[in-house]
């Protein structure tokens, strides 16, 4: 079965914006699945447009950032795959 798009609900994003690129943590779930946390980074081209790609390595503030933020990535993820199993 290939991906569907319109599947994958965005659950929350965190963006750590920098002059041209941002640190981007976001908690996806595929059609009705167990949360996963993506890890990417946004940047600007030359012609303007926004391009995509993975993290790569990180400095100190990007993992400072994570490091804020692991506690309610950790609370949407569970709390979702919970509220997942009531209904």
């Amino acid at each position: 079965m290939a991906y569907d798009q319109n599947k994958d609900k965005l659950l929350k994003l965190f963006e750590l914006k920098k002059e041209k690129s941002s640190l981007l943590l976001s908690i996806f779930s595929y059609d009705g699945g167990a949360p996963k946390l993506g890890i990417t980074r946004s940047f600007q081209k030359n012609d303007g447009s926004t391009g995509y790609g993975n993290a790569g390595r990180v400095s100190k503030e990007e993992v400072d950032f994570f490091k804020e933020n692991t506690d309610e990535i950790i609370q949407i993820m569970t709390n979702y795959k919970n509220s997942e199993k009531i209904s």
